[in-house]
């Protein structure tokens, strides 16, 4: 295989993985990946010679940047408006049978 095909290969398989996790990485992003990366670093150095060029690639494609934004706003939590904390109805103390005052003197 060529080394412009490995190149679109390479590319394609980043795409699609921004795209699911919404965010384009930077190279330090993308080497704490680690196990994680679905290409590993030591591939795309030898095919592209560097992740950078990989990166100002897939960023300079307008369609990948609109669907991985769109992805991230999916993704997004969204605010949960709090539920207000309602306080316990305290019952009045019944009165004593005895009829005794409960104020001191």
């Amino acid at each position: 295989m060529s080394k412009n095909k490995k190149r679109k290969l390479i590319q394609q398989k980043l795409a699609a993985y921004f795209i699911q996790i919404g965010k384009i990485l930077t190279a330090t992003e993308y080497n704490k990946l680690g196990e994680g990366q679905p290409v590993l670093a030591s591939s795309i150095k030898k095919v592209c010679k560097h992740y950078d060029i990989v990166e100002k690639t897939l960023r300079a494609d307008e369609a990948l940047v609109a669907l991985v934004a769109q992805s991230a706003a999916l993704q997004a939590p969204k605010a949960v408006k709090p539920i207000p904390k309602v306080k316990p109805v305290t019952k009045a103390k019944p009165a004593s049978k005895l009829g005794a005052s409960t104020v001191e003197k």
